[in-house]
């Protein structure tokens, strides 16, 4: 049972931005499940993708107003390719599987979101990831006034036009907030899955994402945090009182801070029993 430590997961993925979303995020989050599963072949994956980029390719070539073809690639996505959430039983890490999604066209909020982005961008739109009230949406920038927000799980969007004359609490809720951009798509694809392996038990592949986020990030006392709990669930005790130690001195302030000290104890009392 996950720990409630863990709830904070995402708010440190969600802050740096860039300039443009990179079509090549979608590939590198692709590219990741081979981190955690050897045995994966993601030629299928690739393929497929590069199958729908192809049809996006000719859509673009058959609608050349804007709205229309923003609309046939909507309707392709969720209509023609039938792209949705899933009503089944299946493991959240699963859903967050592209290799997954793309065979089955079932996946995620996150995952659909991404694979639109990209889509949406291989047909020369300005699309992003966007946190909107702490749901996963796609933002579609037409103008710097006007554009769309599209539900990624139904296909739902909604209009806006932010009036010149508006006030800034209009404007506030008018205007998307929190684009993800970039890197920062992945770092939120890694993070959603490993807590997802988290929670479902799958310490080892959760292990193989904090080790990737920590190549982008660094010593993260939050990523030691996690990589010491993984290895103390993989009796691995010694680096995982060194991580937990870690974060105790980096983060004497946290609001989890006695669990964080309550199990380094606990450690420490094992390793004595054992000696």
């Amino acid at each position: 049972m996950t720990t409630p430590w863990f709830e904070d997961q995402n708010e440190s993925y969600q802050d740096e931005a860039f300039d443009t979303f990179v079509p090549q995020a979608l590939y590198r989050c692709i590219s990741a499940e081979a981190k955690w599963d050897p045995q994966a072949d993601l030629s299928d994956s690739f393929a497929t993708l590069s199958d729908f980029e192809s049809q996006v390719t000719e859509l673009c070539q058959q609608h050349i107003d804007t709205h229309e073809r923003f609309d046939a690639l909507v309707d392709m996505f969720f209509t023609q390719w039938l792209f949705s959430v899933s009503s089944l039983k299946v493991p959240e890490y699963t859903l967050n599987s592209f290799s997954y999604m793309l065979s089955m066209r079932s996946g995620s909020e996150t995952t659909l979101a991404i694979l639109l982005c990209h889509l949406l961008n291989h047909a020369d739109f300005d699309a992003n990831v966007t946190i909107n009230n702490s749901e996963v949406n796609v933002h579609i920038a037409i103008s710097d006034e006007e554009g769309y927000l599209l539900e990624p799980s139904t296909g739902q969007q909604s209009w806006y036009i932010i009036p010149e004359n508006a006030s800034e609490e209009n404007g506030d809720e008018q205007e998307p907030l929190e684009l993800i951009f970039d890197e920062d798509v992945y770092k939120l694809y890694l993070a959603q899955q490993k807590w997802a392996f988290i929670s479902g038990n799958k310490f080892g592949h959760a292990l193989n994402c904090v080790e990737m986020l920590m190549e982008l990030i660094g010593d993260d006392p939050y990523e030691r945090r996690d990589r010491g709990y993984l290895l103390n669930q993989l009796d691995c005790p010694q680096m995982a009182r060194d991580d937990l130690q870690f974060f105790i001195d980096e983060c004497p302030d946290d609001p989890a801070i006695e669990i964080i000290q309550h199990q380094l104890e606990e450690l420490e009392d094992n390793n004595k029993t054992h000696h």
